[in-house]
C-alpha cells in the first residue's frame, strides 16, 4: 500500500448533477420507510477513469495489477450496510462522493484470496470497523472523530504503517509506534488491515518476495544506467508491488541481506527490529522475558477455544504468533485469524503453560502488569 493523493481529483459536472438526483431519491426512500437501489455511478467511466489514472490500474489497498477485469471501485465507508453493526443504514449519503471512493481488486472487496491452498481473508465488502471515535448514522455527522481500523490509502501517514519483511510478507513496519487508540483496544490497525484483505494470499506473497530478490540483484549493479532505470520503474507509484520494491531497495541500501527466503517471515532480530512497547495491550514483546528462553527457541504452545472447537498456534521467539504457517504480531489477529471471526478477543482466547500453570494470554500479562504502566482492553 502507498499513499494515493487525491486532493485534486473532481468529477465532472454532469456525473454531479447526475449523482445529485439519484442522492435525492435515495433521501426521499429513507424519509418515507421505502426500499431504494443504489445506481452504480461510480463505475461509469467519467468517474472511473479519473480514478484509475491516479496510480494506473492496480489496487490501492494490495498493489496488484488488475488485468482482464473491470477495475472494481470501493466505498471506504460501506454505502448500504455496516458489518457487525446491526440497524446501521450505511453511509448512503456518501456513495456518491468521490472522496469516499478507492480502487480495489476483486479479492481485496469480496474475498477468493489463498494461503497454502486455503481460503482467508474476509475481504473488505461492508466491513470498516472503528478503533475508536463515535460512529457517523446520519448526514451532518462528524466523520473525522471516526477512527478507521482498517488503513486508508488516501490518509497521509496510514500507508507508512505497513511494511514488508526480508520473505515479501506484509506486516506492520518495523519501528511504528502504537497509537494511544491502538494500545487501549489491543488492536494493531496494520495486522488487522492485513487480516482482512489477506494481504499475505499465497501467490501474492510470493511473487512480492520475487521482486524483492530481482530489486536486490539490480541494487548490486551499481551505477548502471540500465539497472537505474528498471529500479525507478519498479519503485514507481504505477508499478505492481511498488512498495515492496521500496522496502527491498531500503533493505539493501542499509546493508541487510538481500532477500532469499521461502520460509515462513524473518525474525524480528533477523530484521533489525528494536520496537518494543513496554507493557504492551498490543503485542506480546515486552513480555517474552519472562518465558523460557528455550522453550521460546524451538516455539511455545498456545491453544484456544470457540463453539467446541480447538486451534493451535505457536509463539515464535520474536514474539509473533504462528497460525497454519502464518505470523501475526498480536495475540487479536492472531485469533481472528484462526477462528475467522471479527470479534475475538485474543488476549482471552489463547493460552499457554507456564511453569506447569494453564494461563491465558490476559493472565500472563496482568500476572507481570507494572502498576501505571498497564491499561486493560
Amino acid at each position: 500500500m502507498r499513499y494515493v493523493d487525491t486532493s485534486g481529483l473532481s468529477a465532472p459536472p454532469a456525473w454531479i448533477e447526475k449523482a445529485h438526483k439519484v442522492k435525492e431519491k435515495i433521501q426521499a426512500c429513507i424519509a418515507d420507510g421505502t426500499a431504494f437501489e443504489f445506481r452504480s455511478l461510480w463505475t461509469e467511466d467519467e468517474m472511473r477513469g479519473p480514478l484509475v489514472q491516479l496510480l494506473g490500474p492496480k489496487c490501492w489497498y494490495c498493489e496488484t495489477l488488475i488485468q482482464r477485469t473491470d477495475v472494481q471501485i470501493d466505498h471506504f465507508r460501506p454505502k448500504s450496510e455496516v458489518s457487525g453493526e446491526p440497524g446501521h443504514p450505511g453511509y448512503w449519503w456518501l456513495a456518491y462522493e468521490v472522496t469516499n471512493y478507492r480502487v480495489i481488486c476483486k479479492h481485496c472487496n469480496s474475498g477468493g484470496a489463498r494461503y497454502n491452498d486455503v481460503p482467508e481473508g474476509l475481504a473488505k465488502s461492508s466491513r470498516f470497523p472503528l478503533l475508536a471515535g463515535t460512529r457517523a448514522t446520519k448526514p451532518g455527522d462528524d466523520l473525522t472523530v471516526e477512527q478507521p481500523v482498517l488503513l486508508d490509502p488516501v490518509r497521509s501517514g496510514d500507508p507508512d504503517l505497513l511494511g514488508f519483511d526480508a520473505a515479501g510478507f506484509a506486516r506492520r513496519r518495523s519501528g511504528a509506534s502504537y497509537s494511544q487508540a491502538e494500545k487501549e483496544r489491543g488492536l494493531c490497525r496494520a495486522d488487522e488491515t492485513i487480516r482482512i484483505l489477506a494481504l499475505n494470499a499465497t501467490q501474492i506473497t510470493e511473487q512480492r518476495r520475487e521482486l524483492m530478490l530481482e530489486i536486490g540483484q539490480l541494487s548490486r549493479l551499481r551505477g548502471t544506467p540500465v539497472a537505474a532505470d528498471l529500479i525507478a520503474r519498479k519503485v514507481g507509484p504505477q508499478a505492481q508491488w511498488s512498495a515492496a520494491a521500496s522496502a527491498a531497495l531500503a533493505i539493501h541500501r542499509a546493508g541487510a541481506s538481500t532477500p532469499h527466503r521461502t520460509g515462513p517471515p524473518a525474525t524480528a532480530a533477523a530484521l533489525g527490529q528494536t520496537d518494543i512497547h513496554p507493557r504492551s495491550n498490543v503485542d506480546l514483546v515486552d513480555l517474552l522475558i519472562h518465558l523460557d528462553a528455550d522453550e521460546l527457541a524451538t516455539g511455545i504452545a498456545l491453544t484456544g477455544r470457540r463453539a467446541g472447537r480447538e486451534y493451535h498456534a505457536e509463539l515464535r521467539k520474536d514474539g509473533r504468533i504462528s497460525v497454519v504457517g502464518r505470523a501475526w504480531g498480536t495475540p487479536q489477529s492472531a485469533a481472528r485469524a484462526a477462528t475467522g471471526r471479527d470479534d475475538v478477543d485474543g488476549w482471552d482466547f489463547w493460552r499457554l503453560t507456564v511453569g506447569g500453570t494453564d494461563l491465558s494470554l490476559a493472565e500472563f500479562r496482568a500476572a507481570h502488569a507494572v502498576r501505571g504502566r498497564t491499561t486493560s482492553p
